[in-house]
């Protein structure tokens, strides 16, 4: 009797939540699990860094998680590992369009490598943590619960109340146990703290370290315009449960502002007039390395290259108003800032005053303000004599 009561009482311990797998607090998470979250950029054929997202490793040769949009249209992959180690790579594993899921290679050895998790066990109300780099904010924790499950096409997605954005794509989300049970893929603009995550049991079944494809071999990026209609209503629009998603969800990849009348860098035009004057201020005075650290957000592409500058274009300032910035060789100094606009010569006169000349150069017309602060400005019309741009550039 004595060692079946021991026996009940062992039974009944081991059951008991005390003895359960305790639930560990984000620091340690973050401990431990941490190194394994990677930043991803892409580049172009040039080299340049055109985007970013988050990704983590989940094998220690280097095969790494992320979204497929993170990845789409990039020439080559730059993945960098918080213990400062980078490496470039074209290769993919395995990709699902229709889950946002890719899985890409690099050449590693003994890597980092996260703890996957069971997220079919996912219950609302459990804690979460998501770690990614937002920004390009390497590592960067913020937790939160799991508010819902939704129906998302053809498939499930978590929504989550831990903050995520532009560059936490792809990042890792785990649980209380510190495994990995999501991959945090978009947000719902406008949305109080309303994120979404895949969970990670769509992708166990894609890990490999075998390389089947490159990023030439990807779908093409479609476009929210692109989108034909279909079955859940309007052009363009998605249900997931619901929430109605269309273009108030925004992939939380770096570099993606700008790039689309859709989203652009700024949505109000005062904060873009705002930041288009700080850059005039900056004139002969900021470096490259600053102007990108202001711009982080947006899609600033190089659209010129001489022996003697370089120019860099936002196509989407604020909707439909674009920003160039021209730098010198080799100083890397900022010598011209640009905002297209579609004012009359009346706003501009409100705007900046009426003493100008006006000349034609190249067959256009322009108007040339007197060099004033070490800055000159002038204002480009079109065939119609509205004024199509305003360009102040260091005064020599």
């Amino acid at each position: 009797m004595k060692n079946l009561t021991g026996l009940l009482f062992l039974i009944l311990t081991l059951a008991s939540p005390t003895f359960a797998q305790r639930a560990k607090s984000p620091s340690e998470i973050a401990k431990e699990q941490s190194q394994a979250v990677v930043v991803i950029e892409q580049l172009d054929e040039q080299g340049n860094a055109v985007g970013q997202g988050s990704g983590f490793i989940v094998t220690t040769n280097g095969a790494i998680i992320t979204n497929l949009h993170v990845i789409q249209g990039a020439a080559s992959l730059r993945v960098k590992l918080p213990n400062g180690d980078v490496y470039k790579t074209p290769d993919v594993v395995d990709f699902d369009e229709s889950k946002d899921i890719a899985i890409i290679k690099v050449k590693g050895f003994q890597l980092p490598a996260v703890k996957l998790g069971d997220s079919d066990r996912t219950e609302v109300g459990e804690s979460i943590v998501a770690i990614g780099s937002p920004e390009g904010l390497t590592n960067s924790l913020s937790t939160g619960v799991i508010s819902g499950v939704r129906r998302y096409d053809t498939h499930r997605v978590f929504q989550i109340t831990a903050p995520i954005s532009h560059g936490s794509s792809g990042g890792a989300l785990f649980d209380s146990s510190g495994a990995v049970i999501g991959i945090t893929t978009f947000v719902l603009k406008g949305g109080q703290n309303i994120n979404f995550a895949v969970p990670i049991n769509y992708a166990r079944g894609m890990i490999s370290d075998q390389v089947t494809a490159t990023l030439a071999k990807l779908p093409v990026v479609r476009l929210a315009e692109e989108k034909s209609a279909g079955a859940a209503g309007e052009q363009g629009e998605t249900r997931t449960g619901d929430v109605l998603l269309n273009d108030r969800v925004s992939n939380a990849a770096r570099f993606r502002l700008g790039r689309t009348p859709a989203e652009p860098m700024f949505v109000r035009p005062d904060e873009a007039m705002t930041f288009f004057y700080r850059l005039v201020d900056g004139l002969g005075r900021y470096h490259l390395p600053e102007v990108a650290d202001l711009t982080r957000t947006a899609a600033a592409i190089k659209t010129k290259e001489t022996a003697e500058t370089e120019e860099y274009t936002i196509k989407y300032l604020s909707f439909y108003t674009g920003l160039t910035l021209g730098f010198n060789k080799p100083e890397g100094v900022l010598t011209a800032v640009e905002l297209r606009v579609n004012w009359s010569v009346d706003d501009l006169k409100r705007t900046f005053g009426g003493g100008f000349n006006r000349k034609t150069v190249g067959g256009k017309t322009v108007l040339e303000f007197k060099e004033e602060e070490g800055r000159r400005l002038t204002a480009a019309l079109d065939s119609n004599g509205s004024v199509r741009s305003v360009r102040f550039a260091k005064g020599k």
